[in-house]
């Protein structure tokens, strides 16, 4: 699946808005020279027209995602602190500038305290080249103690390849074939080991479970089919029951 945006439909809207804001509104700048009945008929004819505007806005779906972000606003949303995570309808309105900005800063050390939220973003936006950014980065080799921000990246690397899985299938693959890695060589503090290999697992099931794709069920069935870890079994009735909300959610929409 290919992300596409709706620029025209978008620059329709405003075009129609600064008309408002223009000749629209200029009819009742005129009411000097009118009747009052050609005022009140002016008068309708403008609040018909914003009316009309307004509830073409809200009623086009996908219009509140037609606006691409510019390439400071997509800086400034993965420098931002998000408490309750990355917001999908700003990330998903990253453009092809803003991801290849953020593909840069990907592949900067010295932007490391950011690449948690490029990771994310990319996955979101699905631009071109998103993928292939996300997969580089995790093929980097890495050992010994490593730095909080390249932790939190790390977490939410499974994350950034669910969103991901939604416009590229390979992002679906890469997912399932986390659980086929060995535990990370690299430790963060007590992470290390079994332990860091736990978390990835986990984060993975549940971010192809987040997904609510069709392909995305038949990997956690393959998944179930080998664990004998009991407290990973939970794990994963528990996700395989969010893929079926989030399928279920799906199909009504």
């Amino acid at each position: 699946m290919t992300r596409v945006s709706t620029p025209d439909r978008a620059n329709e809207i405003r075009g129609n808005l600064k008309w408002l804001s223009t000749g629209g509104i200029g009819l009742v700048k005129n009411q000097d020279r009118m009747g009052r009945a050609q005022r009140f008929a002016s008068w309708r004819l403008t609040r018909s027209a914003i009316l009309l505007i307004l509830g073409v806005a809200l009623l086009d779906p996908g219009l509140a995602a037609a606006q691409t972000l510019s390439v400071e606003e997509t800086l400034s949303l993965i420098r931002s602190v998000h408490i309750e995570g990355i917001p999908e309808n700003e990330a998903s309105r990253v453009g092809p500038e803003g991801a290849a900005q953020l593909i840069k800063i990907l592949q900067d050390p010295g932007e490391a305290a950011t690449h948690a939220n490029v990771l994310i973003v990319l996955g979101y936006c699905g631009q071109p080249g998103s993928f292939e950014a996300i997969e580089q980065w995790a093929s980097i080799d890495r050992s010994g103690e490593i730095d909080r921000n390249t932790f939190r990246a790390w977490q939410a690397l499974p994350y950034a390849l669910g969103h991901a899985a939604r416009f590229d299938h390979r992002a679906l693959v890469a997912l399932e074939a986390q659980f086929e890695k060995p535990a990370p060589r690299w430790t963060f503090r007590h992470h290390r080991g079994a332990r860091l290999h736990r978390q990835s697992v986990r984060a993975s099931a549940t971010a192809l479970a987040m997904t609510g794709l069709p392909e995305a069920a038949r990997a956690l069935d393959r998944v179930a089919r080998w664990t004998t870890d009991a407290d990973f079994d939970e794990h994963l009735r528990a996700v395989r029951e969010l893929h079926r909300t989030r399928s279920a959610g799906a199909r009504s929409r």
